[in-house]
């Protein structure tokens, strides 16, 4: 497990939840390369409410876009447009033809679930063609954050990112500017802090165990050069 001299910050308890470390991150990465022409948001429901992120990035993005495949008109007042679907049978030209490609796409805590939430299918190809089409509907900038590790014997088991995946997809970008980086909490529903930490082996090692919380999360910073 995770020693002291591993952790490189500490991120404020306010929502239990992977928001407390994602939200922050998110939001120091979207100042850093703002202003932004546009943005599309992979999965926004919720990203307006309960101080997640949505109306920070608001403020830095001329045209702010989300697509989920349940509706959320909270979310939904504070973007340009919001499409409701799955996101991998999105394309700019069907959708909305005004656009060619987005300069940012974003997708927090999402690809997890493709192919078992919802709708249902064969999860590895829903999450394989995802992050796919994340790459292919980004202009320049792709934001991505996904909790990864050893599966645990619990019927939520399949919402984690294992080694094999990950591995699959850092291939997939080798030819961008990318910086992986990884997240560790004992229990945000307990009210454990998230922590920064150095090691990817150490990552992938941590068992994801849905009852108490106990997992990893890797959040990668792409940008297309």
């Amino acid at each position: 497990m995770l020693k002291t001299d591993d952790f490189i910050r500490e991120f404020p308890v306010n929502l239990r939840t992977d928001r407390d470390c994602e939200a922050p991150v998110l939001k120091e990465w979207i100042e850093k390369i703002a202003p932004i022409n546009s943005l599309l948001d992979v999965g926004a429901h919720s990203s307006r409410q309960d101080g997640h992120y949505a109306e920070f990035v608001r403020k830095h993005v001329q045209r702010y876009d989300g697509i989920d495949i349940l509706h959320d008109p909270i979310t939904a007042e504070i973007l340009d447009h919001y499409f409701i679907g799955n996101a991998n049978l999105f394309t700019k030209k069907v959708d909305d033809p005004s656009i060619e490609k987005w300069e940012v796409v974003i997708c927090v805590s999402t690809i997890e679930h493709a192919g078992l939430s919802t709708y249902k299918g064969d999860y590895i190809k829903e999450r394989n063609d995802l992050f796919k089409n994340c790459l292919e509907l980004a202009k320049k900038y792709v934001w991505i954050s996904f909790p990864v590790g050893q599966k645990y014997t619990y019927p939520n088991q399949l919402s984690i990112i294992t080694k094999e995946i990950l591995t699959k997809w850092e291939k997939s970008v080798k030819d961008y500017k990318v910086t992986q980086r990884f997240f560790y909490n004992q229990g945000p529903q307990a009210g454990h802090p998230w922590y920064e930490h150095k090691k990817r082996e150490v990552a992938l090692k941590i068992p994801y165990i849905d009852f108490i919380g106990n997992q990893s999360i890797c959040v990668m910073e792409i940008e297309k050069i």
